[in-house]
């Protein structure tokens, strides 16, 4: 990102009866990396929280970020 900044990332489900699942604790991530790279499954519907913190620095960034949506692939029996 060009600039040390604190990262994480969730999976919150809809359903109020699912879990929270950390996907990636939140970490410091120098400078020096090029980017953040990650990839996981889920069996619900739910929304992705990224967390980006820059307290460090006063004036404001921005955070660009790409997702894929891959459709499940059906079990064989």
């Amino acid at each position: 990102v060009g600039w040390e900044v604190v990262y994480g990332e969730e999976f919150v489900p809809t359903s109020e009866s699912g879990y929270t699942v950390i996907v990636q604790k939140s970490k410091k991530v120098p400078s020096s990396e090029a980017s953040v790279r990650n990839s996981f499954e889920v069996t619900e519907p739910g929304k992705i929280v990224l967390t980006i913190d820059n307290s460090a620095s006063r004036r404001k960034k921005h955070a660009v970020y790409r997702y894929v949506v891959k459709k499940p692939v059906p079990a064989e029996n």
